[in-house]
């Protein structure tokens, strides 16, 4: 078989999680076809996002007039575009492209013919750049350490190399909302959700440790300015297992703050509640209860996503998905992605006014998912709509995972009653640009 540049590139892409091209078709790739540029880069982005379904990293692919490529894993995000202008420059861009494990965006302006064909042996010739192994002294094993992951510990498979750190140092582990699952909701590993809140640091005993170790997080969820007071340590995914090799294993679990312990009181009484209009915790354990395995729940960030990142209980990672910065129709393009796939899932968006209570963004992605005869389901949370009672919301979302049609469905939601969370973990400090919306 003739080797072309657009033949490697495709090959390399698959290698990097590519499943699909969105805008103009690449090589042989599944290929959606999508005129407006700005949706076939924000599918290219929630498909990287979402990554694959046992929750390990990819890249989304657009190809845009140019021809230019984008890749990401990134909601919104942007990069610099890289000109590139032979085989092995494309190929060397390629090597190690942000976005496979903490969420990225690369940008290519593809300077050169892709039908050209090239010897079977054109390669890159930069090598993925090699980062020396850290292990911590046994002496340190009587400090408290807390470990502080993100998404880029799902994404590249590291969530036994977190869980057996955590057992082997008796520390808590605490997660961003990008990184919920890493340890089961009910472990007692389990330290709770930081970023979302001012006080978050507090609730999850970040200020009391001696020292953090930080792990595949994503600035865009966990800035540097929240962990400027703590001593931290940052260690790559991928060397969790030999960061205590050679220390006793603990047989002393870890202690939780007494504000985790106000936190959890404020929020399981809204889990056990039947009344309509539904507890934001309550709809979220329907979505944890009906969700079929590998199946993702994507939603906006907003009100809904605030309540989803914070009470979701999870039971496995990347299960949940709610970006780090607002980029409207997310749950949209995300729930394309998925229909794309054949991934169970549910879309999640606040009521936002206006005609169906939905963005243009979101409008325009309904209205492409009509066009490729995909069953989009989105429901929005707020004020609006009709349940009989509680368990009602459990047949709604019966009925989104067998549809065959685009349908948005408006749940009774009190996503406002944030009083009584305020009071214990302070206000909201996640997606800090106003809201679009």
């Amino acid at each position: 078989m003739t080797r072309t540049i657009a033949t490697a590139l495709e090959e390399r892409l698959r290698s990097l999680g590519v499943q699909r091209v969105y805008g103009q078709p690449l090589a042989s790739l599944q290929h959606v076809a999508v005129e407006n540029p700005d949706l076939a880069v924000l599918l290219a982005d929630a498909d990287g996002r979402i990554g694959h379904h046992d929750g390990s990293g990819r890249l989304g692919a657009a190809l845009l007039a140019g021809p230019i490529l984008h890749l990401s894993s990134s909601p919104g995000g942007l990069a610099p575009l890289q000109r590139v202008t032979s085989a092995v420059e494309l190929l060397d861009a390629l090597v190690d492209p942000p976005g496979m494990l903490v969420p990225g965006t690369l940008a290519l302006h593809l300077d050169l013919d892709l039908a050209e064909v090239i010897a079977d042996d054109v390669g890159p010739t930069k090598q993925v750049e090699r980062v020396p192994v850290l292990t911590l002294e046994k002496s340190l094993s009587a400090l408290n350490i807390v470990i502080l992951v993100g998404p880029g510990v799902i994404r590249a498979n590291a969530v036994d190399g977190v869980r057996d750190f955590a057992r082997t140092s008796s520390s808590g582990i605490v997660t961003s909302w990008g990184a919920k699952g890493v340890e089961r909701w009910d472990s007692p590993f389990h330290f709770g959700t930081f970023g979302l809140q001012q006080g978050d640091a507090l609730c999850t005993g970040l200020d009391q440790a001696d020292l953090v170790i930080l792990s595949g997080v994503d600035p865009a969820e966990t800035p540097p300015h929240l962990t400027e007071n703590f001593l931290t340590q940052e260690v790559p995914p991928s060397q969790l297992h030999a960061l205590v090799a050679g220390w006793t294993a603990s047989t002393q679990l870890p202690q939780r703050p007494a504000e985790y312990e106000q936190l959890r009181d404020v929020i399981t009484p809204m889990y056990e509640s039947d009344a309509v209009p539904l507890t934001p915790p309550r709809a979220a354990l329907h979505l944890a209860g009906m969700l079929p395995e590998r199946g993702i729940v994507v939603a906006d960030p907003g009100a809904a996503g605030f309540w989803l990142a914070r009470s979701f209980p999870t039971s496995f990672p990347e299960n949940i998905c709610v970006p780090a910065s607002f980029t409207p129709g997310f749950a949209a393009a995300a729930a394309l992605v998925c229909c794309l796939e054949g991934r169970p899932y549910f879309a999640v968006s606040d009521q936002i006014g206006g005609i169906e209570g939905i963005d243009d963004v979101t409008a325009e992605l309904l209205e492409l998912a009509e066009q490729l005869e995909q069953g989009v389901a989105l429901q929005l949370w707020g004020p609006e709509g009709q349940l009989e009672n509680s368990a009602s919301h459990i047949d709604l979302l019966q009925s989104e995972l067998d549809a065959e049609h685009v349908r948005i469905d408006e749940i009774p939601v009190n996503v406002d009653a944030t009083e009584d969370l305020e009071r214990v973990a302070g206000e909201l400090i996640a997606w800090p640009i106003e809201s679009p919306y």
